[in-house]
């Protein structure tokens, strides 16, 4: 299932951020290893995004498959 959000962090150095869910939720942690399109291409703060949810090494649940809308 497809879930769109915003932006809300993302460091350019860790290449880790968090993502904003536009219907009720935590903010989702993301790794720049999430990112499907080029990743010479930032996210920036603010951008809305599609993505899906799974669990991260540490069991918690992350934005995976980010995808520009």
């Amino acid at each position: 299932m497809k879930y769109f959000g915003t932006v809300k962090t993302f460091d350019t150095v860790t290449g880790k951020g968090e993502i904003t869910p536009e219907v009720a939720g935590d903010d989702l942690h993301f790794e720049r290893g999430a990112i499907a399109w080029d990743r010479k291409v930032e996210p920036t703060v603010g951008q809305r995004l599609s993505y899906d949810v799974g669990q991260g090494v540490d069991r918690q649940a992350c934005a995976l498959n980010l995808q520009t809308i």
